[in-house]
C-alpha cells in the first residue's frame, strides 16, 4: 500500500473514533437527561438569579433559586437552545436560535426536583442538546 493511501486510511479512521466518541457522549447525555425527566416529578417556580453568559466556545450557564418545604436551593445548567427558521415570504433565509428558558436576572423558570431529596433538580423546560 502506498504511504498516500495509508495516510488517507488514518486520518478517515481518527475521523470515525471522534466522531463515534461525540456520538456516544451526546446519547449518555440525553440517556441520563430523560432518565432525570422521569425520576424528577416534584415541581416547583424558581428565579434567575444569575447568568454567565456564553461566548462562541462556551455556552451561557443559568443559575436558579427555588423554594421547596421553606428551604431555598440552588441549581444551574447551560442553555438549550430551540431552532427557529427565518424567512423572507414563503423562502427560508436562515435560522434563528433561542434559548429554550427565558435567561434574564428575575426571570421565573420551572424547576422539576426529586421528591426525596429537593436539592437534586433539574430546569424543566431546558431540555435538548445543543447549548447556546
Amino acid at each position: 500500500m502506498s504511504d498516500g493511501i495509508m495516510i488517507v486510511l488514518i486520518f478517515a479512521l481518527i475521523a470515525l473514533l471522534g466522531g463515534g466518541t461525540t456520538a456516544l457522549v451526546l446519547l449518555i447525555a440525553k440517556k441520563t437527561r430523560e432518565r432525570k425527566e422521569r425520576a424528577y416529578t416534584a415541581e416547583t417556580v424558581g428565579t434567575v438569579v444569575r447568568v454567565r453568559p456564553g461566548s462562541v466556545d462556551r455556552p451561557a450557564v443559568v443559575y436558579v433559586r427555588y423554594e421547596v418545604d421553606g428551604i431555598s436551593y440552588e441549581c444551574h445548567e447551560t442553555v438549550k437552545l430551540a431552532s427557529e427558521l427565518v424567512k423572507l415570504g414563503p423562502i427560508p433565509i436562515g435560522q434563528r436560535k433561542r434559548g429554550k428558558i427565558a435567561s434574564r436576572v428575575g426571570s421565573q423558570v420551572r424547576v422539576a426536583y426529586l421528591p426525596e431529596d429537593p436539592s437534586r433538580a433539574i430546569l424543566a423546560d431546558n431540555s435538548g442538546l445543543v447549548n447556546v
